[in-house]
Order: C-alpha cells, then sequence, then structure tokens
C-alpha cells in the first residue's frame, strides 16, 4: 500500500491529473446525462431545475442553463489542468496556442450543442477562469 501511495498519490502531478482527469469525466458523463435522458430530472426531486419561465414568446430554464454553464466551467477548467500537467511533466510549457485551441474546441462544441447565446455565457465565464488564473500566477 506504502507503494501505491508513494508512486501515485504522493507526487502532486500525478494526483492533479488524476483528480482533473476523474473531475473531467465526471462532468462529461452530467453533461451527457443533462443532454440524452432530461426526463430522469422531471421525476426526481430536482424537478424545479427545470422550471420554465417565458420570455419573449419562448421559454427559458435559468436553473438549467445555469446548472450547463457551471458544469461546462468545470469541464473547461479540468482540461486545462489535465494538459498542463501532462505538457509540464513531458518537460514543456503550455502556451497561449494551446489555451487559444482548448478554448476554440468548447465554444465549437457549445454553439453545435446549443445556441448562440450560450456561447456567449460560455466565453464570459472561460474569460473569467482564464483571468483567474492569471492573476493567481502573478502571485508567484
Amino acid at each position: 500500500m506504502k507503494v501505491l501511495y508513494r508512486n501515485l498519490w504522493a507526487s502532486r502531478d500525478a494526483r492533479t491529473l488524476i483528480l482533473s482527469s476523474l473531475i473531467l469525466i465526471m462532468c462529461v458523463l452530467l453533461e451527457l446525462t443533462f443532454l440524452f435522458f432530461p426526463d430522469i430530472l422531471e421525476n426526481t426531486i430536482f424537478q424545479f431545475i427545470m422550471m420554465e419561465i417565458i420570455f419573449f414568446e419562448g421559454s427559458f430554464q435559468p436553473l438549467l442553463v445555469l446548472l450547463h454553464l457551471v458544469n461546462w466551467g468545470i469541464m473547461f477548467l479540468s482540461t486545462l489542468l489535465v494538459y498542463t500537467s501532462v505538457k509540464e511533466y513531458s518537460g514543456g510549457r503550455t502556451g497561449l496556442l494551446e489555451i487559444g485551441a482548448i478554448l476554440i474546441t468548447f465554444l465549437v462544441t457549445s454553439i453545435l450543442i446549443y445556441d448562440q447565446w450560450f456561447t456567449l455565457f460560455l466565453v464570459c465565464l472561460n474569460g473569467l477562469i482564464l483571468l483567474y488564473l492569471y492573476i493567481l500566477m502573478q502571485k508567484d
């Protein structure tokens, strides 16, 4: 058991990689559940998430959209953590081009699944996450 701890869990890089990968997988599975099985929420205690508001001759589910945004934000952050952990472990540094590619991948995927308003909110959320990470880097 100590060998497993020493080889896998004692290293901060390995621990970050393992936990970030698990969080990413969990968020993807949660998002797939929301996309393909929305009727599961309607029959549980969490049916208040599906509350609709009539807004400009259309329905809007603010809590569900907020839940999707939080989930996509966590997926973006954990994807950045996994990528930078692997990149730094292999001896490189993550550049702005790679971060931009991850951001564009998330935005293209979100516009294919949702509408342009969700993508706009996702751009703002991802920008806040990147700003937060930039501010954290300045304190070192």
